[in-house]
């Protein structure tokens, strides 16, 4: 998840409990939200609360795709910090924003110190100690270690408070699975995933899991299961406007015939969903 989509989130659910005091009505931040990037870091800089400032160029120099800068600033916040949620935001999006920057180890580091942070409220952040959990996840995912993994993502499922949580932790400990290649149980996390994701209205996020559990399926040798999810896909994507998913949907099942030996309904496939693509601008499917 992009940094700014986990603010949004973590920031929706923690406003109406007042448990942080960064001021998110601040020039900065009014910058931000009105999609001026570099003139938020030149407002942050009178901005007199050094947290305030630290922590919204931060969030400024990672839309200008600076991570590097903006872990930085996340540090220099967390310094400034007066009640322990905002130094627990500040180690959460230093941790993300060292991941994008390549230092996966570093990152790693500051997700660890930061749950145990947040485990020191006893309880009182566990809001928290779930989102350093799923980032750690993510992490372990990106370094292939599918234990470890696993591990975080079902930690941060036992203690997930919505079905947003539950939704991307269904799905960490699907990937995790999949990564020790127990693809039985990466389908049936998978579907509790994708289920979750359809109830909230993440149809995106239902669609590319829904991609992947067919996947799983195909790895597994159950080639008939992975068509008809593909195909079930399809329908929904039709029923929703979704040409993108009709695309993919069509470039996935042409995989599977080739792998089937049905060369042909490959390359029908295969057709269909290039030109749904080119017609409708999807260059990563072309």
């Amino acid at each position: 998840m992009k940094l700014e989509n986990t603010l949004i989130i973590i920031f929706t659910s923690l406003i109406s409990i007042n448990l942080f005091a960064y001021n998110v009505n601040n020039d900065c931040e009014n910058k931000l939200n009105t999609g001026m990037p570099a003139e938020a870091i030149e407002a942050a800089e009178k901005i007199t609360n050094k947290y305030d400032k630290n922590f919204c160029q931060a969030k400024a120099y990672y839309r200008l795709n600076k991570p590097l800068d903006a872990a930085n600033s996340f540090e220099a916040s967390e310094k400034f910090s007066e009640q322990p949620i905002d130094q627990m935001f500040s180690m959460l999006y230093k941790g993300i924003s060292q991941r994008d920057a390549g230092l996966l180890d570093v990152s790693i580091q500051s997700f660890i110190k930061g749950l145990e942070t947040a485990k020191l409220g006893n309880s009182k952040y566990m809001q928290m100690e779930q989102r350093f959990l799923n980032q750690l996840g993510n992490s372990y995912l990106i370094l292939k270690d599918g234990d470890k993994s696993l591990e975080s993502y079902s930690s941060a499922l036992a203690i997930s408070s919505n079905d947003d949580e539950r939704a991307s932790n269904f799905k960490g400990v699907s990937q995790a699975y999949a990564l020790t290649n127990d693809y039985d149980r990466a389908i049936e996390f998978g579907i509790k995933g994708s289920n979750t994701y359809q109830r909230i209205g993440d149809l995106g996020s239902y669609a590319e899991l829904e991609i992947e559990i067919s996947r799983y399926y195909t790895n597994l040798g159950n080639t008939e299961m992975a068509i008809k999810n593909l195909n079930s896909l399809n329908n929904f994507a039709i029923r929703n406007g979704g040409r993108y998913y009709e695309a993919k949907c069509a470039i996935e099942l042409s995989k599977v015939y080739q792998i089937i030996g049905n060369d042909e309904e490959a390359n029908i496939q295969l057709k269909k969903g290039k030109a749904i693509a080119r017609d409708i601008g999807a260059k990563d499917l072309i």
